[in-house]
Formats: structure tokens, C-alpha cells, sequence
């Protein structure tokens, strides 16, 4: 996590500038991945998330903690009872 990926230019790595939870747009913008691609990843569990009112969050710090802990892969419903 810690090279740049050339192919999306300035990345932030997921534990310097990012909180615990931030948004899809933001989340979008930090990690290169375009919003709706993201919108998609959190809808079907890919990533985990939370909702705030009406608005579903990327829940950052979980996706950190799993990564950190060993966590390779990613699939859809890996997260769907969060």
C-alpha cells in the first residue's frame, strides 16, 4: 500500500491521511478508484461500510485493520453483514 500505483497517480495511503470513516467520494478520490466503482464495491460488501443517517460510509478503519492483519483478498459479500 505504501507504492503509488502509476496508473492512478497520487494515491493516499489508507493510513496517513484517511480517518477511520470518510465517504465514497472521498475514499474515491484518496485511493484512485473512481466513485460509482467504489459505490459499487461498498453496495455489494465488497468493502465494508457504514450508514450515518442516510449516508453509507467506507468504514476505513475495519478495511485497515483486515488489511493489516493479513487480509489479501477481496470479494463481494465479504462484508455484507456489516
Amino acid at each position: 500500500m505504501s507504492k503509488a500505483n502509476p496508473n492512478h497517480g497520487n494515491v493516499v495511503p489508507l493510513g496517513s491521511a484517511m480517518g477511520d470513516v470518510c465517504s465514497i467520494v472521498t475514499f474515491a478520490t484518496g485511493s484512485g478508484i473512481p466513485a460509482d466503482e467504489v459505490a459499487e464495491l461498498v453496495d455489494n460488501g465488497t468493502l465494508p461500510s457504514l450508514t450515518f443517517a442516510d449516508f453509507r460510509m467506507v468504514n476505513v478503519g475495519k478495511l485497515r485493520a483486515d488489511l493489516l492483519s493479513g487480509k489479501e483478498s477481496f470479494k463481494a459479500g465479504d462484508y455484507s453483514d456489516d
